[in-house]
């Protein structure tokens, strides 16, 4: 057996190198890469949850706004703030469900779907770190991840219609097929 030049093997040891360099993944700086949230709340801690039939309604704990969907009419957006008991509360649930494990794109498993179905994008702040968690929510799974993020989102809605500012907002009109 004839053994590789010096040469040849230096050359096909750099270009393995660079292809294991180039196909790394890479993390952006500001993307949470911690597989848990912080056991206290950080001071930066915000969110902004999009949620509904194509996500037309939104809370921007960051702005201090909500946007609900009227269907039928143009959307409209009011000045909203949680309080510091509210998003200590949603905090606890996130890390409780450990919301940083979830993939950016949720896809659970499932054999059942509906029409129409609520979609759901949350962009987290936390740390100076940001985490996206993207779900179509169409195939009704009952996995225990879905669940809890389902809750999650649920419990969120369930503060907002609570607040003065919501119960304001005029009422959808029309529905979606």
């Amino acid at each position: 057996m004839k053994r590789l030049p010096n040469k040849l093997l230096l050359v096909c040891s750099i270009l393995l190198l660079f292809t294991l360099i180039g196909c790394s993944e890479k993390t952006p700086s500001n993307t949470v890469v911690n597989s848990q949230l912080p056991e206290k709340k950080p001071s930066d801690f915000n969110f902004v949850l999009n949620y509904g039939v194509n996500a037309k309604n939104q809370l921007d704990t960051i702005k201090g706004t909500y946007t609900k969907d009227l269907v039928a009419a143009p959307s409209v957006t009011t000045p909203l703030k949680l309080s510091e008991k509210e998003m200590n509360e949603i905090y606890s649930r996130m890390k409780d469900i450990n919301i940083i494990s979830y993939p950016e794109n949720f896809y659970p498993k499932s054999n059942m779907f509906k029409t129409p179905y609520d979609t759901y994008s949350i962009k987290i702040i936390a740390n100076g770190k940001e985490k996206t968690i993207n779900w179509k929510d169409e195939s009704v799974s009952d996995s225990k991840e879905a669940v809890q993020l389902r809750g999650l989102f649920i419990k969120i809605h369930s503060i907002v219609s609570e607040k003065e500012e919501y119960k304001k907002l005029p009422r959808q009109t029309g529905g979606y097929d």
